[in-house]
């Protein structure tokens, strides 16, 4: 058993170098980094995260802008693709967005990298409320137009 999470573990960070080194970026090419602390359990993605400091690193902003986000501490980096981008500028400094879903869970909803214009939009999880369904009763017998 803790074999196999070291070796996933050590997957996890070559598929993270690699990334990194497939994503080489030109001298003129902006990044971004920071670091936030959640007081609660919030879902960024499809990575559910606990409370703690992160940090987080934007290496490129063209598509995918890719996010890399891991706990402070911790070798483990998850890889956070934004469901849209778009260019604001909402003023100087990062912020880091957090909704909560119809369920009560809290998610990112954004991250807004004012320093390079840039915003970033997250899409809400999907609600893993039961759905509900109804018997139908006999359909009554139609009549055709007059």
């Amino acid at each position: 058993m803790k074999s196999i999470r070291s070796s996933m573990l050590f997957k996890l960070f070559i598929l993270a170098v690699g990334l990194m080194g497939a994503t080489a970026i030109p001298a003129q090419a902006q990044s971004a980094t920071g670091k936030f602390t959640l007081t609660h359990e919030a879902r960024w993605g499809n990575v559910l995260l606990p409370p703690g400091v992160y940090s987080f690193a934007l290496q490129s902003p063209s598509l995918p802008a890719a996010i890399m986000v891991g706990r402070a501490g911790s070798v483990q980096v998850a890889i956070v693709l934004p469901a849209s981008v778009s260019a604001e500028k909402l003023g100087a400094g990062s912020t880091l967005v957090l909704n909560r879903t119809e369920a009560g869970e809290s998610f990112v909803s954004a991250l807004y990298l004012g320093d390079l214009g840039l915003s970033l939009h997250y899409s809400a999880p999907r609600s893993q409320v039961p759905t509900e369904s109804a018997k139908l009763g006999p359909i009554a017998d139609s009549q055709p137009a007059k």
